[in-house]
């Protein structure tokens, strides 16, 4: 057994994710506030919000404004937002789209842009559901098991949190897939039934396209134009619908979030998946005419790395004994990464392959 096949083995296989953008956006360019909103906290204490009933007055908010070309240019730009749509939030499951503007805490429309907004400290208070924080938008249409239906929109991430911000929900059998937001702005498909993978990584402030596709028993999962995933989970009663905006269960509201969603779209006749690929999918840059020569030390063959935080990639390695850098080749270019950024197993296994090779 060669040192290589030695050293693949050591670790084990591993899902991949994907290398997102280190370069910082400034989100504050993407919108502005008109007043300011109160702590959950003072609301309640003033009986703002009836606790164990859908409330029916709502609650304003601050106003916020798109700015940009940035949010809203794209393949959904041109898009008006659908007016077959109710809202969920924590005070009340079902308001009708003539009570939204009572609602501005949560929720606002600018031109084609849906602003959905969460604060710190919330919960919901419509019934006895422990946390369960949410603003969704969600289509009055609705299907069971048979012709395929479809949601496209772009999405901007302002203040992440943890959150679902998609969902294909059935109202007895639960969802079958979520798009799902991590604090540091990651993108999760998240399949009720199989493994979830990481879409993309870092994405405050970067709009990013989603097309969701579902027949009440099958589903697909696009990003930007590719498609990332799909599946089946069984719905033998009830109905599916598309919800989107933020959802965030059984956990605390941590700070404050923030993301618009331009274009939303319930099978739109002029979506044209090319425009997604072409406006915002990243490219692969043409292989140079002189490649990267690999650094000297071990020669490592491509295979999946785990670093600490256990976020994973696939790339080939070079490791020099004593450095406290390793060397992985990215998208064909050598990259220096630390080494004390590794899993632990990582490490251990590269120190063996090491003893192995001396």
């Amino acid at each position: 057994m060669s040192r290589h096949y030695t050293f693949f083995f050591a670790v084990g296989l591993a899902v991949v994710g994907l290398i997102g953008s280190a370069e910082a956006v400034d989100v504050a360019a993407l919108y502005s506030q008109r007043g300011t909103d109160p702590t959950f906290g003072e609301i309640m204490k003033r009986n703002g919000l009836p606790r164990g009933s859908n409330s029916s007055g709502g609650y304003k908010g601050s106003t916020i404004r798109v700015s940009g070309d940035l949010v809203t240019s794209g393949p959904n730009e041109r898009r008006k937002i659908p007016s077959a749509i109710k809202l969920h939030t924590l005070a009340n499951s079902a308001i009708r789209r003539s009570d939204f503007e009572k609602w501005t805490r949560w929720y606002q429309e600018d031109g084609n842009t849906q602003v959905f907004r969460l604060f710190e400290g919330e919960e919901n208070v419509r019934n006895t559901r422990k946390l369960a924080a949410r603003v969704e938008s969600f289509s009055e249409l609705s299907w069971k098991k048979g012709a395929w239906h479809e949601w496209v929109g772009t999405y901007t991430i302002i203040k992440p949190h943890g959150a679902a911000i998609f969902q294909a929900k059935n109202n007895e059998n639960d969802w079958s897939v979520q798009i799902n937001m991590g604090d540091n702005g990651d993108i999760r498909l998240n399949h009720r039934r199989g493994t979830d993978k990481v879409m993309a990584r870092n994405m405050v402030g970067k709009p990013f396209h989603i097309r969701v596709r579902d027949n009440g028993h099958d589903y697909e999962v696009y990003l930007n134009g590719v498609k990332q995933g799909e599946g089946s989970y069984a719905r033998p009663s009830g109905v599916t619908s598309f919800r989107w905006g933020m959802y965030v269960g059984g956990n605390e509201m941590r700070h404050d979030a923030m993301i618009f969603v331009t274009g939303a779209g319930i099978d739109p006749k002029d979506y044209k998946p090319e425009l997604a690929v072409e406006k915002q999918a990243p490219s692969k840059p043409p292989e140079p005419a002189d490649p990267d020569p690999s650094p000297d030390g071990l020669q490592i063959p491509e295979r999946a790395w785990t670093n600490a935080d256990g976020q994973k990639i696939r790339a080939a390695g070079v490791y020099q004994a004593g450095s406290k850098v390793i060397h992985l080749q990215v998208d064909g270019e050598w990259i220096d990464y630390p080494l004390d950024k590794l899993s632990e197993d990582d490490r251990q296994a590269l120190m063996q392959a090491l003893d192995f090779e001396g």
